[in-house]
């Protein structure tokens, strides 16, 4: 069970795939006006991507994560963040250099355990409620919201041998 800082009972139906993300654009004299690279995040994908210009504004890093809740979303948001930093760097005649990892793959939670978690804890006098986890999630078990109740939860969790928090 991975505890997350959603709200108190939030048991999560998926976890969201997260990429770790880096760019350079390197100038050999520094731009009157740097471009930004940074997307406007959709519904469907988050980001926390930040620019960060060198002293001498000959480098622009992008260094942040990107999550999405299916592969597809995940790939599609990479692409439009690869795009908008490499359009940006042909339009300022930068040098581009671009790294990515795919940290965790989104995936989905077995159905029959979050319908057992959620009935326990309404059971146990806790509200629930079903919402996908934008926070990175460990590869085994569940993840629950905690934050608001998180001393009671965790007794929850201690008293309910098959819900042991990671």
């Amino acid at each position: 069970m991975t505890l997350t800082g959603q709200p108190a009972g939030t048991v999560a139906t998926r976890a969201a795939g997260l990429v770790d993300f880096r760019a350079v654009l390197g100038w050999e004299e520094a731009p009157s006006r740097p471009p930004s690279c940074l997307t406007a995040p959709e519904g469907f994908f988050r980001q926390d991507l930040a620019e960060t210009l060198s002293p001498c504004g000959t480098r622009l890093e992008v260094r942040g994560s990107i999550r999405a809740l299916t592969g597809r979303g995940l790939g599609w948001a990479l692409e439009r963040v690869m795009r908008r930093v490499a359009d940006a760097a042909a339009v300022s005649g930068a040098v581009l250099e671009m790294r990515f990892l795919r940290e965790a793959p989104p995936r989905g939670f077995r159905p029959d355990l979050v319908q057992a978690l959620a009935t326990d804890l309404w059971r146990a006098g806790f509200r629930v409620r079903l919402a996908p986890c934008w926070e990175p999630v460990g590869p085994d078990g569940l993840a629950l919201g905690v934050r608001g109740e998180e001393e009671g939860l965790r007794a929850f969790l201690r008293d309910h041998l098959g819900w042991g928090p990671s």
